[in-house]
């Protein structure tokens, strides 16, 4: 006996339900499930509260020499910076660890709560993401930061360096708005995380993205950038010209202080390096 064929009812409901449980299995891979607890509440905390202690908790493979004066002049610069606003710049010698300093500042910043959008500035746009591909890496994997950090992080390790996933990424169902570019992270949303939502971005002191940074808000408010850390704004050949020294400094007289957008203040801190008597 011949079977009849499969109506076309029967087919189109079979491929029905086959869409269904694949939209059910790519929506349970999006949503990253429970947040781990925090490894150790009382470090994390006193980590919070003192930048020091910070860099010397969950990066003490960065942070191995006994601190200089030098230092602690630009670290007490920087907490105070981050924490109650202000105008910092600070010389110090190539090689003492400013560009650390600047990396560790900007998560710190941003982890703590304590500044919504940090810009990250570098002698040029190639310096600037490099920095903050630095950033990222240690983000994704120092697991000391992301134990203490769950909040923040573990939707940051459920990306497994997949770009394309961010945009399907969800946390309880809702979409955890997370952004991870070569120019600029958005910290998950999560309900209790202080670092909701925080954006860092990076560019290059004569790149175009320097004016007119924003960040638009999932209730369509826009938020600008209130902290800058500039890190060594100039090069060997821009400190040997007066007219390009001139142009940088005015740069950041300019368009890095104006980046909080108007009658608005933006916090900024500038470890440097003197390249010759006369430089920006």
């Amino acid at each position: 006996m011949i079977r009849p064929n499969n109506s076309r009812d029967d087919y189109a409901r079979r491929k029905e339900r086959a869409r269904q449980r694949e939209a059910k299995m790519a929506a349970a891979g999006q949503d990253i499930g429970a947040i781990p607890p925090v490894a150790n509440p009382a470090r994390k905390l006193g980590a919070l509260r003192d930048f020091r202690l910070f860099c010397e908790t969950y990066f003490p493979d960065v942070f191995y020499l006994d601190w200089g004066h030098d230092h602690l002049r630009v670290i007490d610069k920087i907490e105070r910076c981050v924490r109650d606003g202000g105008l910092f710049a600070h010389a110090m010698p190539r090689g003492s660890g400013k560009s650390a300093l600047c990396r560790c500042a900007c998560m710190w910043a941003a982890l703590s709560g304590r500044r919504r959008f940090v810009t990250l500035i570098a002698a040029s746009a190639e310096r600037a993401e490099e920095l903050l591909e630095q950033i990222k890496t240690a983000l994704e994997t120092n697991e000391l930061l992301i134990a203490d950090f769950p909040e923040a992080l573990h939707p940051v390790r459920a990306l497994g360096r997949q770009v394309n996933r961010q945009h399907g990424q969800k946390f309880n169902g809702v979409p955890t708005r997370i952004e991870w570019t070569a120019a600029k992270i958005v910290l998950p949303t999560i309900p209790f995380s202080l670092a909701s939502g925080a954006v860092l971005s990076a560019c290059g002191m004569k790149g175009s993205h320097i004016r007119g940074q924003s960040h638009a808000l999932p209730d369509q408010t826009v938020t600008r950038p209130d902290l800058a850390i500039i890190d060594d704004p100039q090069t060997d050949e821009s400190a040997w010209s007066v007219d390009e020294s001139a142009k940088r400094e005015s740069l950041i007289a300019g368009a890095v202080l104006g980046m909080a957008g108007p009658d608005k203040k933006i916090a900024a801190v500038m470890p440097c390096t003197v390249i010759r008597p006369g430089d920006m």
